[in-house]
C-alpha cells in the first residue's frame, strides 16, 4: 500500500515538474502585416470595389480611377511607335541601297554618311516612341489600386467621384492587414530570452484553440524596465483562417 502511494506521489511530482518546466507568457494578438496604400497618380475615383471589413485576395482590384484620357494617351503612343518603326525600316532600306551604290563607286562617302545619320535619327525617334508608350501604359496601370497580398480591409478613405491628389499633405489611403497570418506579442525578461533562443518549439493558445508557431523573434533592444529588470518584445507568427481581432488575449507556451 505504501509502495503504491509512493509511486503515485512520484508520478504527480513528475507531472508537476514537467508543467513548471514549460514557460507561459501572457500575450496579445496583432496583425502580421499592416500597410496603407494609395494611388501613385492623381485623378477622379471611378469605382470603389471594397470597403472596411471585406476580405480580398492578392491582386484583387480595390479602387480604380477614371482612365479615359490615359487610354487615349496609350493609343496615341502606340500609333506614334508604329509610325516611328516604319520610318526607321524605310530609312534602313535607303542605307542598304546607298551602301550598294557606294561599294560600286557611284556614291560619295559624304552622301553615305548623310543617309547613315538620317538612320540614326529615325532609330532614336523610334526608341523615344517606345519609351513614351511604356510610360503611358505604366500610368494606366497606376490608375488601378490592387491588393498586394491576401488581406482584410481595415479602413478606406475612398469614395466614388472624389478627386485624389497623390502629392497632397494627407493623401487618401486604404489600410490593409494581412489575412491568414498573425503575431502573438508578449513581454519577456532577460532570463527568458536565453531559454526562448534554445526552444524553437512554441505554441499559441487562444481559447480552446492551439496554433503552432511559424517563426518567432525577440527584439534586440528592451522596450521597458520592470521590477525584475529589462523586458523585451517576443513576437510569434502563426496562421489562422479566421479573423482574429488585434488586442485579443492569448498565451504563448514554450515547452
Amino acid at each position: 500500500m505504501k509502495n503504491g502511494f509512493r509511486i503515485l506521489l512520484l508520478g504527480l511530482l513528475s507531472l508537476t515538474t514537467g508543467t513548471l518546466i514549460a514557460d507561459t507568457f501572457d500575450a496579445v494578438v496583432d496583425w502580421n502585416r499592416r500597410v496603407e496604400i494609395g494611388f501613385g497618380m492623381s485623378g477622379q475615383v471611378k469605382a470603389v470595389e471594397v470597403g472596411p471589413g471585406d476580405a480580398v485576395a492578392a491582386g484583387a482590384v480595390l479602387v480604380s480611377l477614371d482612365t479615359v484620357l490615359l487610354e487615349i494617351a496609350v493609343r496615341k503612343a502606340s500609333n506614334t511607335e508604329a509610325i516611328s518603326e516604319a520610318q526607321m525600316e524605310r530609312q534602313l532600306a535607303v542605307v542598304e541601297r546607298e551602301q550598294t551604290l557606294y561599294d560600286e563607286g557611284a556614291l560619295s562617302a559624304v552622301q553615305l554618311e548623310k543617309v547613315e545619320l538620317d538612320l540614326s535619327r529615325t532609330e532614336f525617334a523610334f526608341n523615344d516612341a517606345q519609351l513614351e508608350h511604356r510610360r503611358a501604359r505604366h500610368l494606366l496601370e497606376l490608375a488601378t489600386l490592387t491588393a498586394p497580398f491576401d488581406a482584410w480591409v481595415v479602413d478606406s478613405g475612398f469614395m466614388p467621384g472624389q478627386f485624389v491628389h497623390h502629392q497632397a499633405d494627407s493623401p487618401v489611403l486604404m489600410t490593409l492587414a494581412e489575412r491568414g497570418r498573425y503575431l502573438a506579442k508578449a513581454e519577456v525578461d532577460g532570463t527568458a530570452v536565453e531559454r526562448l533562443t534554445d526552444s524553437p518549439d512554441i505554441e499559441i493558445r487562444l481559447g480552446d484553440k492551439t496554433f503552432e508557431a511559424l517563426q518567432s523573434r525577440i527584439g534586440l533592444e528592451p522596450i521597458a524596465d520592470g521590477n525584475d529588470g529589462q523586458r523585451y518584445l517576443l513576437s510569434v507568427q502563426f496562421e489562422s483562417d479566421g479573423l482574429i481581432r488585434p488586442g485579443t488575449s492569448c498565451t504563448v507556451l514554450v515547452p
